[in-house]
């Protein structure tokens, strides 16, 4: 019975040890990936809990500068890692604002994010109740961003519902790929946002509840984004994206 007293005892005292050890290193290099502090990334961050198994963290007011927008600002960004698994990280926030110029609010959004073989991570968002602009525009959203061989195309798959009231809810997924001016880059939280900058297209399949997928374009004008949809009867496409701004009909 005292041996397994004393085991017990000294595996706790280990892993405590290895746990603190290891939070200062992971939480060195967490502050290292976001460069908060330097000219381009502000933000304030609290100290690593989460013993015995995880790493979490809190960063408040962020604020990221952008090349041509204003800076995105997240009020609250919660990172987490199991401290076991340094590839699989999830970051979870309810408000983005000055994505391409828009404010996203979440009742819950979450993105994981798995490296792969130490290369490029795979990407999963999850969210629900998404407005946008103070505009609810849907009730559930998960997309994923895949690695490919090529570093400035991604595979890009999402499964919606919308909030549409007046014709009820909408069952949305896409399938296709983006595509990007330069290589996708994740190496720093700056480099991360800056592929926003570089994102050049989007393009696929949209397919609206059961009805043949539509040709998708999603590029940028001269002045502004503009998705473009290929339909031979536009009028099956719901009323809350036909009557976006940035929809154009082929």
């Amino acid at each position: 019975m005292r041996f397994i007293i004393f085991t017990t005892t000294l595996l706790a005292f280990v892993w405590s040890c290895y746990w603190f050890i290891m939070s200062n290193e992971y939480s060195n290099k967490l502050l290292l990936w976001t460069d908060i502090s330097s000219a381009d990334v502000s933000g304030n961050f609290t100290r690593i809990r989460g013993f015995p198994n995880r790493f979490d963290t809190t960063i408040t007011d962020l604020e990221i500068k952008q090349a041509s927008f204003a800076p995105i600002k997240i009020d609250r960004l919660d990172v987490m890692r199991l401290s076991y698994d340094s590839s699989h990280y999830i970051f979870a926030a309810k408000t983005i604002n000055n994505v391409f110029e828009n404010n996203f609010t979440f009742s819950k959004g979450l993105v994981s994010a798995v490296s792969n073989d130490g290369v490029l991570p795979t990407i999963n968002f999850q969210g629900e109740n998404i407005f946008i602009n103070k505009k609810l525009i849907f009730d559930e959203l998960s997309f994923k961003i895949s690695p490919t061989t090529n570093l400035s195309k991604l595979g890009f798959s999402l499964i919606a519902k919308t909030a549409d009231i007046k014709e009820g809810k909408t069952e949305l997924s896409f399938q296709g790929q983006i595509q990007l001016n330069s290589h996708f880059n994740v190496k720093s939280l700056v480099g991360f946002v800056s592929n926003i900058n570089t994102l050049k297209k989007i393009s696929g399949k949209l397919s609206i509840k059961d009805t043949d997928g539509l040709d998708t374009l999603i590029q940028r004008d001269p002045t502004d984004w503009k998705i473009y949809l290929k339909s031979k009867t536009p009028e099956q496409i719901p009323s809350l994206i036909r009557d976006l701004d940035i929809i154009v009909h082929n």
